[in-house]
């Protein structure tokens, strides 16, 4: 609070970028800048979803949300806060601002419950989309229908990912041809998702944009649950393959794969 809205980098609280709503949102979890860019998005957004009321506009003063109140000390924040609420200086700062504090802390540490995995086998929940989407005639167009088919392979993925996994924890030797068969399909749909995502980098640039955040290729795949190092040369021979193939024939793919 002292600096206000962004928290710079060399500031960011560990406590802070270690809550679960923070890493859920973080494009990739394992960089310090995302995640401290992913608190800064979580807190400024918790505070505008407060409302209107006086103190959720006190509490936006405190933390520099608006532009107005960017840059200026804490004293000054204070004071407008105060102006929401009309207390005594002295009382607001010992009394009312650690409430406001308290309260802001609660909406926090109740954003991250909705990321507790729920058993030891669930993984982290990552938060993928912003707003639930709506079609309108804005999104009717080439760039909208070709970011879907994106997330529509990397759900894809990650549901045989899963089903992958749930074969492998049953330790049957009787599914060993199904693991095997779960695991080229996973591979199949790895290609498919790189040369959609290389289409869609090819015309529209770095970034492929998904609510209010933004992923790169490392980060999609990730979020899909696939764990394997792939280099650039892989990952191109991939995309050759599958072109070779045709992108719905998966048994010819896999047969190119082995050979």
């Amino acid at each position: 609070m002292r600096r206000g809205l962004p928290i710079a980098p060399e500031e960011a609280p560990r406590v802070l970028l270690e809550l679960r709503g923070v890493r859920a949102r973080a494009v990739d979890q394992n960089r310090y800048l995302s995640l401290v860019k992913a608190l800064n998005d979580l807190l400024s957004r918790l505070l505008r979803d407060l409302g209107d009321s006086n103190e959720a506009q006190a509490l936006r003063a405190l933390f520099a949300v608006d532009a107005t109140d960017r840059g200026t000390t804490l004293t000054e924040r204070r004071r407008r806060a105060n102006a929401f609420l009309n207390y005594d200086p002295t009382h607001f700062r010992r009394n009312v601002e650690p409430r406001l504090l308290e309260r802001l802390a609660w909406i926090l540490h109740a954003d991250s419950q909705n990321y507790t995995p729920r058993s030891r086998k669930a993984p982290p929940k990552i938060e993928i989309s912003g707003d639930t989407p709506a079609l309108t005639l804005a999104d009717i167009n080439e760039q909208e229908e070709l970011v879907s088919r994106v997330w529509a392979l990397v759900y894809e993925l990650r549901a045989e990912l899963i089903h992958k996994a749930r074969l492998e924890a049953e330790a049957d030797p009787a599914k060993e041809a199904e693991i095997e068969e779960t695991a080229g399909t996973s591979l199949w749909l790895v290609a498919r998702l790189l040369t959609r995502v290389h289409d869609y980098l090819d015309h529209y640039g770095e970034r492929i944009l998904h609510g209010e955040a933004e992923f790169n290729v490392e980060g999609l795949i990730r979020l899909a649950g696939w764990s394997y190092e792939l280099s650039h040369e892989e990952a191109t021979r991939l995309r050759y393959l599958l072109a070779k193939a045709g992108e719905g024939n998966r048994d010819r793919f896999l047969n190119d794969v082995r050979a």
